[in-house]
């Protein structure tokens, strides 16, 4: 083994004297965590470990393997409900936690003082006599005013989704497409003007991917309402790069409705795809339990991978911090500990994430796929680079790293 080790070492490195430095990794398989009430649960006093040990949730996460975050943020909320408190401050304080952990950033803009979703897309107050033109100019404005801020405090979004769960459009009833409305010009100038509002925040950094994320929906057609959706925004000429869906097993049917649908999309269209949100109860529910919750992410991994084309560019699973409260509370990846809602352990569900070290990827084993990456970060030595892959936190790729990775590849049995 060990004779085995040094040659596998070897022939790492001899591959990375010919592979030039590169700006960070790219090409990673999203394995993200929408955190947006980790805020507010740290507030409430919650504790999390991490098999017993209390540790950061941004720490837990990263020993899983997740490298994205998806963070919502509200125009106005005014936190009467719980889980609806995410204003400016709020995201910036915690994007800025997320960024400076080495993770990737989804902000998922929601439109609205409170939740939107296929049956919700309330306009903010402030907005709600804003007549078509005015409703164009507020949200480029405020998508550029929040961009900006990020930007300014190290907090930048590396993808944006510009409304949530948007099936029936956004910003009722101007940007309304369902029902009786049919006002698809209407939607595709607010989602234009909002992500103009994207690039005039952006400064010098570079354009977030752009988002746009419906909810799947099993019964009432499947593929055919999801045509019908994106056709009609693309002829529309609404500018965007990646489709988004939810999938939820209790909403949206099983996984071949899913598998069907994510073929679909990746033959009809050219935008690559991700699941935006996620959640697979652990408890509570009759036959739910830790290790379902495991192997349904395992398999939602794998199908998401398994997208035809390569398109399928990866997963968020919805609010897993989410615990001071039962009805979301057995969604997430942690549950209480001798009955204390604020006191959780790390659930079996979040070992589904767990790729070998080296795998940059994300594709379950390391191998040369992996290796242009790495060896740009070797010669790249910096903090804000070497992120997830530097494992003794000394903002350095070097032997340590690289000992790791090669016991990796050996193992893997590439």
């Amino acid at each position: 083994m060990h004779n085995k080790f040094i040659y596998g070492a070897f022939l790492l490195l001899l591959a990375g004297l010919s592979i030039t430095a590169q700006d960070g990794v790219c090409a990673q398989f999203i394995r993200g965590a929408d955190i947006s009430i980790q805020t507010r649960q740290e507030t409430d006093g919650v504790v999390y470990n991490e098999y017993g040990v209390p540790k950061d949730a941004l720490d837990i996460f990263k020993n899983h393997s997740f490298n994205w975050i998806r963070i919502r943020i509200f125009n106005d909320p005014n936190g009467s409900i719980y889980g609806v408190c995410q204003n400016l401050n709020y995201v910036t304080v915690l994007g800025t936690r997320v960024k400076a952990a080495g993770f990737k950033l989804l902000l998922d803009f929601h439109y609205s003082d409170t939740w939107a979703d296929p049956g919700h897309q309330t306009k903010p107050a402030a907005w709600s006599s804003y007549n078509h033109s005015q409703l164009v100019t507020a949200i480029h404005d405020f998508t550029r005013d929040v961009i900006s801020h990020l930007r300014d405090n190290n907090a930048m979004p590396d993808m944006v989704q510009l409304g949530n769960e948007i099936n029936g459009g956004m910003l009722w009833n101007d940007g309304r497409v369902s029902g009786s409305y049919s006002n698809w010009a209407n939607l595709a100038e607010l989602i234009n003007s909002a992500r103009a509002g994207v690039d005039d925040g952006r400064g010098t950094e570079p354009l977030p991917e752009i988002v746009i994320h419906t909810a799947y929906i099993s019964s009432g057609g499947g593929i055919s309402s999801t045509q019908w959706f994106y056709d009609n925004l693309i002829s529309y000429g609404a500018q965007f790069d990646i489709i988004g869906q939810s999938y939820y097993p209790e909403w949206h049917g099983n996984f071949g409705d899913l598998t069907t649908n994510l073929t679909f999309l990746a033959g009809r269209y050219s935008q690559d795809i991700i699941i935006p949100e996620t959640g697979e109860y652990y408890g509570y529910k009759s036959g739910k339990t830790p290790e379902g919750q495991k192997a349904f992410l395992e398999e939602l991994i794998q199908r998401i991978q398994a997208v035809p084309n390569g398109k399928g560019r990866g997963v968020f699973y919805w609010e897993p911090t989410w615990v001071w409260s039962s009805g979301v509370g057995y969604k997430c990846l942690f549950q209480p500990i001798a009955g204390n809602w604020r006191n959780v352990n790390m659930l079996m569900g979040m070992e589904a994430f767990n790729t070998p070290y080296g795998d940059i990827t994300g594709n379950g084993i390391v191998d040369f796929e992996d290796l242009p990456d790495f060896f740009g970060l070797w010669l790249n030595n910096n903090c804000a680079h070497t992120g997830l892959l530097d494992l003794d936190d000394n903002c350095l790729i070097n032997f340590y790293e690289f000992s790791a990775l090669a016991q990796n590849w050996l193992e893997s049995g590439v």
